[in-house]
């Protein structure tokens, strides 16, 4: 008889030292996604059920948008481009938030929160932008 034995799921320890040796702020920056990706899923089960596909699954395709991107920006060579398109996304998250506000999905307190949430995304991005075009006009290049 098969069963499930607790000893052949993934371990934890592989992710962790992964995650060791990425730098604080990229880890960071990640954290920031999910904690928002995880508020946006929350607010958007309570918006009426005909804008769940509409304005709410825009607004998750935007978070997708936005985790590959800093992925993409994490992997990439020549991060500046990919850190361009990240700022323009981070933009286009903020007038959704402020869209689903007008149109009465979320109230000022949410609009508040979330407000904070993809500011506080935006000023991380703009720290690496900032950083990566330093690090890129210090090299010579």
């Amino acid at each position: 008889m098969t069963g499930y034995d607790a000893s052949d799921a993934p371990k934890r320890v592989a992710s962790e030292a992964y995650e060791d040796r990425l730098p604080q702020a990229y880890v960071e920056l990640l954290t920031l996604l999910e904690d928002m990706d995880v508020y946006v899923h929350q607010i958007t089960q309570h918006w009426p059920k005909v804008e769940r596909h509409g304005l709410a699954a825009d607004v998750r395709a935007q978070m997708t948008v936005l985790h590959r991107l800093t992925a993409v920006a994490w992997k990439r060579r020549s991060k500046a481009g990919a850190l361009f398109d990240l700022d323009i996304e981070v933009h286009v998250l903020k007038t959704l938030i402020r869209k689903a506000y007008r149109l009465g999905y979320i109230n000022a307190n949410r609009l508040e929160v979330w407000s904070r949430h993809a500011a506080e995304l935006g000023r991380r991005v703009g720290a690496w932008l900032r950083h990566e075009s330093a690090k890129a006009k210090g090299s010579g290049l």
